[in-house]
């Protein structure tokens, strides 16, 4: 059967209604994410993003749902206490970000969800709030850098995700300047509009020279790839492991990676190397899985030493976006 954007919004409906059923304390489910525009899949993947609100708090926060090899849900559950205060949530890049993104009410009775997402919106472009929203991603990544610069962050794992973190937050910054931040899977292939849109056209270049190098080769990804996909397979019986990187997820960035890695390739290799570092964070640190991971971070120059001549490109990065913020903020604030 051929899955299409139409069946999969049929059947975020069905579920909705059926979470309803079992549910008392719903009181809102709505659709975020890429199935609310073309181009949902990603090598014939995708997956349906919900936020389900609730009358009270719900435990877990969050759950990953399968439907096939090809399709999951992904579904954020919040009290509706957390939309009380609607500055905080112009204020909040993803969950203010979605509202502005033309969410899909899928269940709502009380009508709450019109009420808020006007309450939300109305103001959500208002200079002050989009300064905020821009400026606490560059807050962020040079909190990060200069603890990465004063070597304050241990070696090893914790150093190489803060530094990715840091290089995810520096260009989601100029991100926000246009839409809501960018994800994994399409944060490389959607930022040059999004740079372009603030008239910073060498921001991809600079961000993907940050995580790249020369061993960066066919050779070198015919050998990570297998390996890659070999520690979803390990976190089987890892009952941690992180829910962006469970095996149910695993064809959702498998596909991407396939698709992007003939004429995208650094945003094949950034939607590896994301992922692989946080497996890593749960992989056995004697086994074959982690070891692999640290050979391909050395091999990039993203492990410790090799970080240490990163800092200064990532700094000369951070203070361009964050002279542009500077520079924004005293024209329109």
């Amino acid at each position: 059967m051929r899955i299409t954007r139409d069946l999969l919004l049929s059947l975020a409906r069905d579920n909705a209604t059926k979470f309803a059923a079992k549910d008392r304390s719903l009181v809102c489910v709505y659709l975020v994410g890429s199935l609310l525009r073309e181009g949902a899949f990603l090598g014939g993947v995708t997956d349906i993003d919900l936020v389900c609100v609730h009358d009270k708090d719900i435990e877990p926060s969050r759950e990953i749902l399968r439907v096939n090899a090809d399709v999951h849900f992904d579904i954020t559950h919040l009290p509706q206490s957390h939309f009380e205060d609607t500055r905080k949530l112009r204020l909040d890049p993803w969950i203010g970000g979605s509202f502005d993104e033309s969410p899909l009410a899928l269940r709502d009775p009380t009508h709450w969800f019109d009420f808020t997402r006007a309450s939300v919106t109305g103001a959500f472009w208002k200079p002050n709030f989009l300064f905020d929203r821009v400026n606490s991603f560059a807050i962020r990544a040079r909190q990060t850098w200069q603890q990465i610069s004063d070597e304050t962050i241990p070696q090893g794992l914790k150093r190489t995700e803060s530094y990715l973190e840091a290089l995810s937050d520096t260009v989601n910054a100029i991100a926000c300047f246009s839409g809501p931040p960018l994800t994994t899977r399409r944060l490389v292939l959607e930022l040059p509009s999004r740079a372009e849109e603030m008239n910073l056209p060498e921001l991809t270049s600079s961000f993907i020279s940050l995580y790249t190098n020369d061993a960066f080769t066919e050779e070198n990804w015919a050998l990570w790839i297998p390996q890659w996909l070999n520690s979803f397979d390990a976190l089987k019986t890892i009952k941690e492991a992180p829910l962006d990187v469970i095996p149910t997820r695993r064809n959702y960035y498998e596909k991407a990676a396939d698709v992007f890695s003939e004429d995208h390739p650094a945003a094949a290799l950034w939607v590896v190397l994301r992922t692989w570092t946080t497996m890593a964070a749960v992989l056995p640190k004697s086994e074959e899985h982690y070891k692999n991971w640290q050979a391909f971070i050395k091999t990039l120059g993203l492990d410790s030493r090799g970080l240490r001549d990163r800092v200064q490109p990532l700094d000369e990065l951070l203070e361009s976006v964050e002279g542009v913020i500077e520079a924004w903020h005293a024209e329109n604030g």
